[in-house]
């Protein structure tokens, strides 16, 4: 199975994490590889999150073409040479495109690793919003916790260079078109790179809110956390898993990419073959609406997503992907029934489902999840 063949990765890799973290209390390991506990502040540098997103949700809004999109990218623009980070290709972090009368810029940047010989891992987010309003949750959050994540790995850089990515024109009229800002990225200056796994967020910043009554038996379910992708390599849920058991504050929820489709940057990356895994706390009331603002943004949540993007990005760094794909129906069932915890069996009841054993049954909870989201 792929999470006993992950295991033994890790363990090769490097020999001392798995035993340090098997006998470690549960804050001793957070906290010994920098991910969280210093002081008070969930997860320095963690705590600019606040005040990037704050800076990013303008009143005015970031569509392509109007003068708050301007603002945020010269905004992305200084935190990227804030944190010291390398431009990605050339000597400039923007990668300008144009076409239907529109200027559009990716924003991209390195973070050089001690072995260039690995295959890079990539952490994006797009910065453009929908409409002329603040879009805090779609997507200043995450593109806070890029920003985070940047900062973090610029402090504690690992064995495989991260590359950094803020995509412009995900929204409509240019989503999944050719003007797409990742599909432009990845058609003009990805070709004969292989990602170790690309890693995207997307309306991560707010509590999820299931309709269905048996929400109020398990009120934690608003911290869910979906995750998916890991069927795009045979490595994914051993990455997942490990990563999912250190994150607290969160449930993390895998499911496959299927079920809802490509919502978001992962798309090209997914046609062209590449690794990857989509965090999401899926649409939301807010979604595409003037109030998508500061208010309803649950920034603790959003802090416990960078720790787990954090820990992603650590694991992935010392996992070997396989190269090959296969349903992870197994890693799937045994995850959620780890995150309802001891009422599973009164949680499938409510649902109306007899089991969670295959399948045949995970696509019938991601359908009726679906119609409970909305």
């Amino acid at each position: 199975m792929a999470v006993a063949k992950n295991a033994v990765m890790v363990v090769k890799r490097f020999p001392g994490i798995v035993n340090t973290f098997i006998t470690m209390p549960l804050s001793i390991r957070i906290c010994k590889h920098g991910v969280a506990c210093e002081g008070n502040n969930v997860m320095q540098p963690g705590g600019n999150i606040v005040k990037d997103t704050k800076a990013l949700a303008l009143p005015e809004g970031r569509r392509v073409g109007q003068p708050g999109h301007g603002v945020a990218r010269k905004y992305l623009l200084d935190r990227f040479s804030g944190i010291g980070l390398e431009p990605f290709f050339g000597d400039d972090f923007e990668l300008p495109f144009s076409g239907e009368g529109q200027s559009f810029f990716n924003l991209a940047a390195r973070i050089p690793g001690n072995n260039p010989e690995l295959d890079p891992v990539l952490i994006g987010a797009h910065y453009d919003s929908v409409i002329d309003a603040p879009c805090a949750d779609d997507n200043a959050t995450a593109v806070a916790v890029v920003l985070a994540a940047a900062e973090h790995f610029k402090r504690h850089p690992q064995e495989r260079d991260l590359v950094v990515v803020l995509f412009d024109s995900e929204e409509p009229p240019f989503f999944q078109t050719p003007l797409m800002g990742s599909t432009r990225f990845y058609e003009d200056h990805c070709r004969g790179i292989r990602f170790a796994c690309v890693l995207i967020m997307d309306l991560i910043g707010h509590d999820v809110e299931l309709k269905h009554d048996a929400a109020r038996f398990m009120p934690t379910l608003k911290r869910l956390v979906f995750v998916l992708g890991s069927e795009s390599d045979e490595s994914l849920p051993g990455v997942v898993e490990w990563a999912g058991a250190q994150a607290r504050g969160l449930k993390v929820f895998p499911t496959l990419n299927r079920y809802i489709g490509d919502l978001s940057d992962h798309h090209a990356f997914r046609l062209g073959g590449q690794p990857f895994l989509f965090l999401s706390c899926g649409q939301g009331k807010h979604y595409h609406l003037p109030s998508d603002d500061i208010e309803w943004i649950n920034f603790d949540k959003v802090k416990h997503v960078f720790a787990l993007v954090v820990d992603l990005v650590r694991c992935l760094d010392s996992t070997e992907m396989l190269g090959e794909q296969s349903d992870p129906a197994e890693f799937e069932i045994r995850m959620i029934r780890k995150l309802i915890g001891p009422v599973f069996p009164l949680f499938l009841k409510m649902l109306g489902l007899r089991k969670l054993t295959d399948r045949s049954d995970l696509d019938a909870l991601a359908a009726m999840m679906s119609r409970e989201l909305g």
